[in-house]
């Protein structure tokens, strides 16, 4: 019996005029070198991503808390590495904005960060409709004792500071293999971990961490005014004078009970050295009100609700929510590729562009 020879032919392809893969590292840090650094806007998942870039945000900070409380659940450990990589995968999804990433304490020892950066590091996310592939910008990682808490929710731990050192190291080691544009933050809860805290520690631990390689050192504070940010950014750019520092705008923090000459700004964090500002929970905070509110409304006012709401939004960048979720973009993408959408799409009722 003769078997029959397979040719593989060669098939023509057109060149693609698209950059395959996303650099947001290097993005991230151009945006940081500036003198305004940089602002992150925080959220829980890949809808509030979308619509904070079409605000025109020009970064993500992608937290632990937000992430967790889209599960209805406190950021107390609760939520695993896994679970979170798979929502920060979600969100890369979302935009080409850079995401910073939160991975917590890293999720155990050296050898979990390792896993858990390779993890984040290798997320790669596709998107058709632009024809590029997604990647997050940085993680950041906390020097907690396992399982970890909120840094504003009292009966946190830490770790010695030489086991966290080499926490980082073993970050980097992944980064540097995988993505060598990434970002690694550096977070130390050694000031607000217990009352009083200690200024000393914090500085101490960050210039440590700054030796091991992380690119952004940040400190939690438990207070709005300058002073705090001030000591903890001259102690530590007396050892590294040009390291960026982030700092967590934090919600947590009693912003409207401090008198308004007292609160610290953005622009007075900019002169002390801090490139990357966020609020961590942004989202979070205006999704939930703005939810309990509509829910409320229509309590009382019934099918009117409804009614005002489109209203409100008439001109809004995500009045259409098929258009907010892309549907014309799938619909062109069925029409390439299926034989029968065309004449499908054009016989259906509903939306169709």
């Amino acid at each position: 019996m003769h078997q029959r020879a397979f040719v593989l032919c060669h098939v023509k392809r057109e060149e693609p005029m698209y950059s395959k893969y996303d650099d947001p590292g290097k993005k991230f840090r151009e945006l940081v070198a500036r003198k305004e650094g940089v602002f992150g806007f925080g959220v829980a998942n890949a809808i509030d991503a979308l619509v904070a870039s079409l605000a025109g945000v020009e970064a993500i900070y992608a937290g632990g808390w937000s992430i967790a409380g889209s599960k209805g659940r406190p950021d107390m450990g609760q939520v695993t590495m896994t679970e979170q990589r798979d929502q920060v995968r979600e969100i890369v999804r979302s935009t080409r904005l850079p995401i910073i990433a939160d991975i917590d304490d890293g999720y155990g020892d050296a050898k979990n960060v390792l896993r858990t950066a390779a993890e984040f590091f290798g997320t790669l996310e596709y998107d058709f409709a632009t024809r590029t592939v997604r990647r997050l910008a940085g993680v950041h990682i906390e020097d907690q004792v396992l399982p970890k808490r909120c840094g504003h929710i009292a009966g946190k731990k830490l770790i010695p500071p030489a086991k966290m050192a080499g926490k980082i190291r073993a970050a980097c080691r992944a980064r540097d293999d995988i993505y060598r544009n990434g970002i690694i933050v550096a977070r130390t809860d050694a000031f607000n971990s217990k009352v009083p805290g200690s200024m000393a520690d914090a500085v101490n631990r960050s210039v440590r961490y700054a030796d091991a390689g992380a690119d952004l050192l940040w400190c939690e504070f438990n207070q709005c005014d300058r002073a705090l940010p001030e000591a903890f950014a001259k102690g530590v750019k007396r050892r590294h004078p040009n390291i960026p520092l982030a700092f967590n705008y934090s919600p947590s923090l009693p912003w409207i009970k401090t008198p308004p000459h007292e609160r610290v700004r953005f622009a007075d964090l900019n002169e002390m050295g801090y490139k990357f500002i966020f609020v961590t929970i942004a989202a979070f905070h205006a999704s939930t009100k703005a939810v309990h509110d509509y829910a409320k409304r229509f309590c009382t006012a019934k099918e009117e609700a409804l009614w005002e709401m489109q209203g409100a939004k008439h001109g809004h960048p995500t009045a259409d929510h098929q258009a907010l979720m892309r549907v014309n973009k799938w619909q062109e993408f069925e029409r390439e590729f299926d034989s029968d959408a065309a004449a499908d799409q054009a016989r259906g009722e509903g939306f169709k562009k």
